[in-house]
């Protein structure tokens, strides 16, 4: 076979080649939230000008944790999953729907976890030191808070929680429903811990 011909059988192969790994492709990535809480039986929210508000600092994650991927831990080995990830860093998750939940229990306050244009009357501060998931289906989040008053008078709260859940893990979806109930549970403990506004 001469130069030409070989060169040209070499080029369709190789176009073969690709067509077939094209057909081939991994399944696409998917994307997940911690999403937010129903809010169907709430109202139209109406502020007063005296409202209190109340700041969420970024929650404070594990290095190892604090990433878009998703997590599962089997004894010392952390299993990352190929095909799914979180929307944005766990962290931004994790406070967002803090604050949702939140705000959706003190329809009164002003909850964010966003710059004020003044000085907050209160502001509260969590610590995650563990969020596992194992792929026994055992779900583990450790946090310790701190509810911080404007007027230095007043008592500063610190609370810790142990929360523990199970459920199944064959999903990146099933891992993230996991997750997003032991957040939710959490942000009710740190709301009992959140005195009223004075």
């Amino acid at each position: 076979m001469t130069p030409a011909p070989r060169r040209t059988l070499l080029a369709v192969m190789a176009c073969c080649s690709l067509l077939s790994l094209a057909g081939c492709a991994s399944p696409p990535l998917r994307l997940y939230t911690l999403g937010v809480p129903s809010d169907t039986n709430i109202g139209e929210p109406h502020l007063s000008s005296r409202a209190a508000t109340i700041a969420i600092s970024r929650v404070i994650l594990p290095d190892y944790l604090d990433s878009q991927d998703i997590i599962t831990r089997q004894g010392e080995e952390i299993l990352r999953s190929a095909r799914a990830r979180w929307a944005t860093r766990l962290s931004l998750g994790v406070t967002d729907l803090l604050t949702n939940v939140l705000s959706n229990k003190r329809p009164s306050e002003l909850i964010t976890d966003q710059p004020l244009a003044d000085v907050a009357t209160m502001r509260v501060q969590i610590d995650i030191s563990r969020f596992d998931v194992d792929t026994n289906g055992v779900a583990t989040l450790d946090a310790t808070w701190a509810v911080l008053p404007r007027d230095p008078n007043l008592p500063l709260t610190r609370e810790r929680t142990h929360l523990v859940a199970t459920g199944d893990v064959g999903s990146a979806a099933e891992v993230a429903s996991l997750m997003r109930g032991l957040v939710i549970r959490l942000a009710e403990r740190v709301n009992a811990t959140i005195p009223p506004a004075h």
